[in-house]
């Protein structure tokens, strides 16, 4: 999707990004993190040429930026700062659907998808869509600068410190939004953050930088067990390596986790779940995607049915990258006793327990009882 070739921005006495070097990946949400003056701001607003690199060469979908009309560039790409932005003559629906119809939407359009935009985050369009900026607390005010940016739908979202300038309930509430958005969009994000934990909790994978340079760029849980070197040990703090509560969910789920096709007969599902002594199974298809659940009690009082798929309930899940206390409390909430874990194409990868979680804890605090 994004690609840096070598990019580098130099001043009269600074250099402030050097040798960038990064491919983001289709549908990632990629953080970009490190102490103040790293580089991370500068390298964000290199993307849509709002500063021009001094040298090296940064791709979208394989075409130049610099090659690219830089106002037509900046509508295609959704962009978020942490002042929101909002124009403060403008009402909500008119501060959202801006770009539509700068690029020629029609109004029954525009007015649909500010209607589509305002559900996903909760906000009633009959209340909120007439309202001005100012009638807006400031975590409703951000959550508009960020369904501006996703208006058009653009395949890349920037997003410098979002949530930088909001008290921590909003930023938590507006990092879980965040979050729902990215799976329902699926779209590129970059996004800048001075935040560790946030960028725990949000990033497929971060990027650490220092002095203008890449340090370590791995997945949460892997920066978390494999810091780079001191510098990133330090700057994740000792507190957060092999913290329990932020092991992700891929780290502590079971792996093999007992399944059975939709076409199943129920005298084979039970046999199989004697075999294997448990009292649940998991529905998938041919590709291996998760389509519900059946347990033994349901098995019980479904014998004049003859396959699996016409039971099987629907179940929630968890992307493989969510932290293991954020599947707890779900888990907790919902009095769940067990929690499928899928990938970013709800494909089956693990089952989260109560019982695998309390080991990963016993795990992380006592070890994992081998003598050195």
């Amino acid at each position: 999707m994004v690609t840096f070739r070598s990019v580098t921005k130099a001043y009269r006495n600074h250099i402030a990004v050097k040798k960038f070097n990064l491919e983001v990946q289709d549908g990632e949400f990629l953080v970009l993190i490190g102490p103040s003056g790293c580089g991370k701001t500068t390298t964000l607003k290199m993307v849509n040429r709002l500063i021009e690199p001094t040298s090296g060469e940064i791709l979208i979908d394989g075409k130049n930026v610099r090659a690219m009309d830089a106002v037509a560039l900046r509508r295609r790409i959704g962009y978020v700062i942490q002042q929101v932005g909002l124009f403060p003559n403008m009402t909500v629906e008119q501060n959202i659907d801006l770009v539509p119809r700068l690029i020629g939407w029609d109004s029954k359009k525009c007015k649909s998808r500010v209607k589509e935009l305002l559900e996903m985050v909760n906000m009633n369009p009959d209340i909120y869509a007439s309202r001005y900026p100012n009638e807006l607390s400031g975590g409703q005010q951000q959550r508009i600068g960020v369904l501006r940016a996703a208006a058009v739908e653009p395949p890349l979202i920037l997003m410098d410190e979002p949530f930088g300038a909001c008290d921590p309930i909003s930023r938590e509430t507006l990092q879980d939004e965040m979050k729902k958005l990215q799976n329902t969009l699926k779209k590129t994000v970059i996004f800048v953050t001075h935040d560790m934990d946030e960028a725990l909790k949000l990033a497929d994978r971060i990027v650490i930088m220092r002095q203008g340079e890449i340090i370590q760029v791995d997945t949460p849980e892997r920066i978390l067990r494999q810091p780079a070197d001191a510098f990133v040990e330090s700057f994740i703090g000792k507190n957060r390596i092999n913290n329990p509560a932020l092991l992700c969910v891929e780290q502590i789920m079971k792996t093999n986790p007992v399944t059975v096709s939709p076409d199943c007969g129920l005298a084979e599902c039970v046999a199989l779940m004697r075999r294997k002594k448990v009292d649940t199974v998991l529905v998938v298809d041919a590709q291996g995607r998760l389509l519900g659940g059946v347990d033994i009690e349901e098995l019980e009082r479904q014998r004049s049915v003859h396959k699996i798929g016409d039971i099987s309930s629907e179940l929630g899940a968890v992307l493989n990258n969510v932290s293991g206390r954020e599947a707890f409390a779900i888990m907790n909430e919902n009095r769940l006793k067990y929690l499928p874990v899928v990938d970013k194409r709800d494909r089956l990868v693990g089952l989260v327990t109560r019982t695998s979680i309390v080991d990963a804890i016993a795990s992380a605090v006592w070890g994992d009882g081998e003598s050195a």
